[in-house]
């Protein structure tokens, strides 16, 4: 899913991710390894702070970089379209509700193809259309240029938090299970439906987090990741999922009613696509997901069980480092890259 490509040669060290949070902070990344994955390093940084990410990407034994742009910065949408039709019909129609769509990098995701009943009948396809700004790309290059880096990929954040769970779909029949992935920062929330690996759904929420002192975000582990014995990642029988961790339950419901609302907007409109799959879990991240007694209240609304991402616990090296919801996307963006020689 990305909006930018560099090919060149490959070479053995692995690319430094970077993320745009919403939260004007930049999140670095690298790790070593695809089946045992080590931090190579991590930081925090003002997305403004030019001499702080130049110091910052200069203990890093990599020029090569890959970017994720901030999510309240991209575009979502549904659409229907003829299977026949042309790009151009595309943006037309995504552009009748938004016309920033006419100045975007465009990825169309077929999800789905039906038949449209009537005196002509025809074949069409259900599209979920992802766009980023050509001047969003452009500034986000430009920072990472200016600190040294070379940068040879541009993806959304709805790739890379994804991403951030592949090792829990590893086994046959990983497929069937369907997951809804929130993530929630200060400017922008996006809920996310997945059959395994594959994203069938998304869409931009109205719910934006509201954070308190006790919940703001750091870099100081927030849950424990939970521990599994050997190298298996189970999430089996009564094993908590390697990468989870359940939030605190609570007594009393204190959640958004309008944000549960919206979450079940989300899930009747899977339930109208795949009516024969039913949602297994939902997973919490970003910085909204240290609110794990509202995480627990919505999951239990929803009738769910639900879980805070802590892709931590697959990274070693990373537990004091980079643990926590807040690093899910710019995991994910490791995990997603760690292997191509780009």
């Amino acid at each position: 899913m990305e909006f930018q490509k560099r090919f060149s040669l490959g070479s053995t060290k692995p690319p430094v991710a970077f993320h745009f949070g919403n939260d004007d902070v930049v999140r670095l990344m690298q790790i070593n390894g695809q089946s045992e994955p080590e931090l190579e390093a991590s930081f925090e940084v003002s997305a403004s702070d030019d001499v702080g990410l130049k110091e910052a990407t200069s203990c890093f034994r990599s020029r090569r970089a890959v970017v994720s742009v901030p999510s309240s910065e991209i575009l979502l949408r549904h659409i229907r379209v003829d299977c026949n039709a042309r790009d151009d019909e595309v943006v037309q129609k995504l552009c009748e509700q938004n016309d920033a769509w006419s100045h975007a990098s465009i990825r169309q995701l077929p999800i789905l193809t039906s038949i449209r009943r009537g005196s002509h009948s025809q074949m069409q396809q259900e599209l979920l259309c992802i766009g980023i700004s050509h001047g969003v790309i452009d500034r986000c290059v430009s920072i990472v240029e200016r600190a040294g880096m070379d940068v040879r990929r541009v993806t959304v954040p709805v790739h890379a938090t994804l991403r951030a769970f592949d090792k829990l779909y590893r086994r046959e029949g990983d497929e069937t299970i369907t997951s809804m992935v929130v993530e929630m920062d200060k400017k922008q929330t996006i809920a996310m439906i997945a059959h395994g690996m594959n994203l069938v759904v998304a869409s931009i929420l109205q719910h934006k987090t509201q954070q308190s002192p006790k919940q703001e975000c750091s870099s100081v582990p927030a849950l424990i990741p939970t521990v599994s014995s050997g190298n298996e990642f189970e999430r089996r029988g009564d094993v908590l999922p390697r990468g989870f961790a359940e939030p605190t339950h609570v007594s009393t419901i204190c959640g958004d009613n309008t944000f549960v609302e919206e979450l079940r907007g989300c899930i009747g409109h899977h339930s109208s696509l795949f009516p024969e799959r039913a949602i297994d879990r939902i997973v919490f991240s970003g910085c909204g997901a240290l609110q794990k007694e509202m995480c627990s209240s919505v999951a239990t609304d929803l009738g769910l069980q639900g879980y805070i991402a802590d892709p931590s616990a697959w990274i070693s090296g990373a537990e004091e480092l980079a643990s926590g919801p807040i690093w899910t996307t710019v995991a994910g963006l490791c995990f997603a890259y760690s292997g191509e020689a780009i």
